[in-house]
């Protein structure tokens, strides 16, 4: 008898995936471009326009806005939503602490994974609003 050993995809391991069909981490997977970067590089720069929407897979980053530290993402969070959907600029910079591994994509691609996988997109989406609400208060 011969078992057949399963991967799991790296993508289905990530919270924002959880509950995903099979098919919808294979079309997330093709609509998603791996990469790697520094220390110290800045992903996404406040006031300038977003052009891509980032999760990261592995490592660390800061959220910073007005030139001070609001956040520290982790495996599995998510930055460059509220841009896109929004089609206004950044309301932070986020900047890698520690080696970072992210999957990117750009405005088109983000719109279709919003399509392709709903659960990802509705969490995506409540997210967007809990952030935008809690710049409002920061800047109260």
């Amino acid at each position: 008898m011969s078992f057949r050993q399963r991967t799991i995809d790296p993508l289905a391991q990530l919270e924002l995936f959880a509950g995903c069909t099979p098919s919808e981490i294979l079309r997330a997977r093709q609509l998603l471009t791996m990469i790697t970067v520094e220390p110290g590089t800045v992903l996404m720069e406040e006031g300038h326009y977003g052009m891509e929407f980032l999760i990261i897979a592995a490592g660390e980053a800061s959220v910073s806005i007005g030139g001070h530290q609001v956040a520290t993402l982790g495996q599995g969070d998510f930055v460059g939503e509220m841009s896109l959907i929004e089609r206004g600029r950044r309301s932070a910079t986020v900047t890698a602490v520690t080696p970072l591994t992210c999957y990117v994509a750009n405005a088109a691609e983000f719109t279709a994974l919003l399509e392709a996988a709903p659960s990802v997109g509705e969490r995506i989406l409540r997210t967007a609003d809990a952030r935008r609400d809690a710049n409002r208060q920061l800047a109260a």
